[in-house]
């Protein structure tokens, strides 16, 4: 075992602990508030956009909405330019995921984390697992950004994790973050 094998082992136990000690509920409420829920719901946005825009009765709103707007002044028309039926959609899509985002993280919070001593261990336990995907994606990251910047840094970290027992090497050079736009793109088309 090399170097950044026990590194991987100590920073997954560490994850999974400080995972099940804070349990499910308060890291949902954390990693899904803030910034990061801004983040969350504009994916969502972006992944949901096209399928809800092509339902009847949107496309019915945001017809009615061109037309209100046709032959009134010039201004209007910069408007139907620039397709403020597309951005008032985003816009009134991005409040309705971040309201719906809001309300299951509250409710998850609460079931999880009710005072109830299955719920406790499932609490517990799904924080763990929680945490160990976040630490997951994190390093996942990490992973591509060295990558991208390749060169000398690169293949100075790839020689460090070269002979790994749990092939980081083979991970750091198969990213999966690496085919994801392309699986996502050929999913949502």
């Amino acid at each position: 075992m090399i170097a950044a094998d026990w590194v991987a082992i100590v920073a997954v136990l560490a994850v999974c602990a400080g995972g099940a000690f804070l349990g499910f509920g308060k890291g949902l409420n954390f990693f899904t508030g803030g910034i990061f829920g801004i983040i969350i719901s504009i994916v969502v946005c972006y992944w949901i956009g096209g399928l809800v825009l092509d339902f009847k009765f949107v496309q019915e709103i945001l017809n009615k909405f061109t037309a209100a707007l046709s032959n009134k002044n010039g201004f209007c028309d910069f408007l139907l330019k620039i397709r403020i039926d597309i951005i008032v959609y985003y816009i009134a899509l991005f409040i309705i995921v971040q309201l719906l985002r809001v309300l299951i993280v509250y409710i998850l919070k609460h079931i999880v984390e009710s005072d109830n001593v299955v719920f406790k261990i499932i609490n517990r336990t799904l924080g763990a697992i929680f945490f160990l995907i976040i630490f997951t994606l994190i390093v996942l990251t990490v992973f591509q950004i060295i990558h991208w910047i390749g060169g000398s840094t690169a293949a100075g970290f790839r020689l460090k994790l070269d002979g790994s027992v749990f092939k980081l090497d083979k991970l750091f050079e198969h990213n999966p973050l690496l085919s994801l736009p392309k699986m996502l793109t050929r999913a949502f088309r």
